[in-house]
């Protein structure tokens, strides 16, 4: 036994908290902490600069259905890629992709010459990376701490993730309304060098283990082979699959805070900051109980709740109101995110784990489609009533799986 693997033995005895000596953990978890507070204030200010360059929701929804899709689509092959290559090597190229398409965005803006079409061509290849790097980053924890730690990490993960959506959006507003969007754009772009440099630090390459490998494209064709075999898989992967409605608040809540409940930038950041503090709670909640048993039946009850939420979001009487919405939004969000991350790659065989996580994002990412309805719809009925539909028709759909699948989710 290496060194390495004594101090991952002592730590799995001592407490979830404990989980922050194995090695390299706590230095991987800070380079998150700051990349993920990046990426609030990016994706937030990009919204609200989409909101000044144009009124129409289906625009804004627009956006986020073009990079949504081509995450979608390059997923599989994406996945293919991270269980070949290193994961550090992916992430550290993927984080400097970042930075250089929000100083081309910044100095755009600062030009007066940003554009809607600008966006979409940059969203495209922000895509293209966001493929490569969320199957990445997910089993890169699981490189760093093992199987048996691996619920706890991504749990752990998640506060870092929660705490950036928690005070992310609060300081994206407060930093649009005084430094302007440039100033936010550079100094997110910074941070995210900073995280990068942080990551690359780190010693541990990430390499998934060795195996009779093919050509790419069978490997692929192995991947959906293998949920096609094993139905709790796929009837999972069915259940990912309503983010195609649970989408529709990100793209709707900057339409909610400017024209629903007029409370501009600032009340914006607070409503996001809501949903993170729920994703701390959530995921503090994931790191006190045991290991999930029945990944299936908490992911699909963790989606539920969401849809929930989306569709109680839509009565939106009160700024209160709709911020104790999204605190649940996030509670109910963190837990589908940290039984489906920690429950699959254990459920699944391990030079699969890439393949399969990336069939989740690629679901997932159906979000995306559901972004530019919602607009559509929105311009068509209303904002309040494309809203509660997009969260009443996923909750239906679910309560019948979990009614009619309820013994194959368990077998996950």
């Amino acid at each position: 036994m290496s060194d390495t693997e004594r101090q991952i033995a002592r730590a799995a005895g001592s407490g979830p908290i404990a989980t922050f000596r194995i090695p390299y953990f706590l230095p991987y978890w800070l380079s998150n902490l700051l990349q993920f507070f990046c990426g609030q204030v990016q994706g937030l200010t990009m919204q609200w600069l989409v909101t000044e360059l144009t009124t129409s929701r289906t625009v804004l929804g627009l956006v986020g259905f073009v990079q949504g899709s081509v995450i979608s689509v390059a997923s599989p092959l994406a996945g293919v890629a991270v269980d070949r290559l290193p994961k550090r090597h992916l992430l550290v190229v993927g984080r400097l992709s970042f930075a250089a398409i929000v100083l081309l965005i910044a100095y755009l803006v600062q030009t007066d010459l940003i554009a809607i079409w600008h966006i979409i061509v940059l969203s495209v290849v922000g895509g293209l990376i966001t493929a490569l790097m969320q199957p990445a980053s997910q089993t890169y924890v699981f490189d760093i701490v093992g199987r048996d730690r691996v619920q706890n990490a991504i749990a752990l993960n998640a506060t870092a993730t929660g705490a950036a959506q928690m005070m992310g959006p609060a300081l994206a507003g407060g930093l649009i309304a005084t430094v302007g969007i440039v100033g936010t754009f550079l100094s997110s772009a910074v941070g995210v060098l900073i995280a990068t440099g942080m990551l690359a630090m780190i010693p541990v390459i990430g390499r998934s283990p060795s195996y009779n490998r093919s050509s790419p494209l069978r490997e692929l064709r192995d991947g959906f082979a293998y949920v096609a075999a094993h139905p709790p898989v796929l009837l999972t992967l069915v259940v990912c699959s309503m983010a195609i409605f649970n989408g529709a608040l990100f793209s709707m809540r900057p339409i909610f805070a400017r024209h629903v409940l007029e409370v501009g930038s600032v009340g914006y950041g607070m409503m996001a900051g809501a949903s993170g503090v729920g994703t701390v709670i959530g995921a503090l909640v994931a790191i006190t109980v045991p290991r999930v048993r029945v990944p299936g039946v908490m992911i699909t009850l963790g989606m539920l709740g969401f849809s929930t939420c989306i569709f109680l979001y839509a009565f939106a009487f009160s700024f209160e109101y709709v911020l104790a919405v999204e605190l649940a939004a996030g509670i109910f969000g963190q837990l589908w995110n940290v039984a489906t991350f920690s429950g699959l790659q254990m459920a699944v065989s391990e030079e699969m784990r890439g393949r399969i996580l990336s069939m989740v994002f690629m679901v997932v990412q159906l979000a995306s489609v559901g972004q530019l309805f919602v607009g559509m719809l929105a311009d068509a009925i209303g904002d309040q009533w494309a809203l509660g539909l997009f969260g009443l028709i996923p909750m239906l759909v679910l309560g019948a799986i979990l009614v009619f699948g309820y013994r194959t989710l368990r077998e996950l």
